[in-house]
C-alpha cells in the first residue's frame, strides 16, 4: 500500500523540489559569482552622467535592482551590453536599512518607489531625455508601475522591461528560497529576522495590503510600453505566470515572453535571469522599440 502524499516527502513539490536543485544551485552560484566579483572590482561603477546621448537611443536606460541586489552586482553583464548597443546607463542602490547596512531593497516598497521616481528625474535633468526605458529586476522590475501610478511617472517612462518582475507579489515561501540563495545574507541575517524588521518583505507577499493597492485599476498605464521577462523554472516569485502583465485597457502595449518559449531548454532560475545571454538578448530587442 503506497503512502498518501506527505508534503516535503513524497508529494508532487517535494519531487519537484529535488530534480530542480541542480539549476537552483547553478543560479545561486552565478549571483554568487558577480557579488563576489562587484566586491573586489565594482567595475563598471560608474554610469553616464554627462555624457551625450546616442541619437538612435534617445531614451536613457535605468536599471533597478530587486529586493536584496545591489547597482554593481546584479548588472554586471546588462551594463556592458547595453553600452555597446549605444544606450545610456544609470544605476542606483534603493531601499537601504540603518539595521541592515551593505543590503537594498529592504525599506518600505512606497520609499523605495519614490527613491527610483527622484532618480529618474536626475536623469532627466542631465540627459535632457523626455522619458527613460526603466529595466528591473524582481522588485526593481515592479516599483515603475507603482511610479507611473501613484507617483506621477507615467509621461516619463517609455519602455519598462521587468526581468522576472513581482508584480503580483510573491508567497512567504519565495522570499525564503531569496534568503537562503543569497551568499552572505543567510549568514547575516535568517529569514525570520528579515521578515520582522523589513517593510519590503510583508509587502512583496502576493495578498498584503501594498499589492492590492499596486494592482488596483488594473496592471498598467495608458502612454508606457511594458516587457516582461520570466521563466517557468523561477523559485522566488511563485506561481512564476503571476509574473505577467495584463493590459488594464485595450491599446496598452504589453508584451510577456516566457524564456522557456525562447529556449526551451534553458533552466535559468530568478536569480540568475540577469545575467542569461536569452534574457539579455530580449532586453536589448525590446528597448529598440
Amino acid at each position: 500500500m503506497s503512502l498518501p502524499p506527505l508534503p516535503g516527502v513524497n508529494d508532487d513539490d517535494a519531487r519537484t523540489e529535488i530534480t530542480r536543485i541542480p539549476e537552483r544551485l547553478a543560479g545561486h552560484s552565478a549571483a554568487a559569482g558577480h557579488r563576489f566579483a562587484a566586491a573586489i572590482d565594482p567595475a563598471p561603477a560608474e554610469d553616464d552622467w554627462g555624457k551625450p546621448p546616442d541619437p538612435e537611443h534617445p531614451y536613457p536606460v535605468v536599471l533597478a535592482h530587486g529586493t536584496l541586489g545591489d547597482r554593481d552586482s546584479v548588472w554586471r553583464q546588462a551594463v556592458p551590453a547595453l553600452r555597446a548597443a549605444g544606450h545610456r546607463v544609470f544605476r542606483l542602490n534603493y531601499g537601504a536599512l540603518r539595521t541592515l547596512p551593505g543590503h537594498y531593497g529592504l525599506a518600505d516598497i512606497r520609499a523605495s518607489a519614490r527613491e527610483l521616481a527622484d532618480f529618474i528625474d536626475r536623469v532627466l535633468a542631465d540627459t535632457g531625455a523626455a522619458r527613460v526605458n526603466v529595466v528591473g529586476h524582481s522588485q526593481g522590475g515592479m516599483l515603475p508601475h507603482y511610479c507611473a501610478k501613484y507617483l506621477g511617472a507615467a509621461a516619463k517612462l517609455h519602455h519598462v522591461v521587468g526581468i522576472a518582475p513581482s508584480n503580483h507579489g510573491v508567497t512567504v515561501a519565495g522570499l525564503t528560497a531569496l534568503v537562503r540563495g543569497l551568499p552572505g545574507v543567510r549568514d547575516t541575517v535568517e529569514a525570520e529576522v528579515l521578515f520582522r524588521i523589513s517593510p519590503a518583505f510583508t509587502q512583496l507577499l502576493r495578498d498584503s495590503e501594498f499589492i492590492r493597492e499596486l494592482t488596483a485599476g488594473g496592471d498598467t498605464v495608458a502612454g508606457v510600453r511594458h516587457t516582461v521577462l520570466w521563466s517557468t523554472r523561477d523559485e522566488v516569485v511563485q506561481p512564476p505566470a503571476s509574473q505577467q502583465l495584463t493590459p488594464a485597457e485595450p491599446g496598452h502595449e504589453v508584451t510577456n515572453l516566457c524564456l522557456q518559449d525562447l529556449d526551451p531548454a534553458n533552466r535559468t532560475t530568478h536569480l540568475a535571469m540577469p545575467y542569461d545571454p536569452v534574457v539579455l538578448r530580449e532586453v536589448l530587442r525590446a528597448l529598440e522599440h
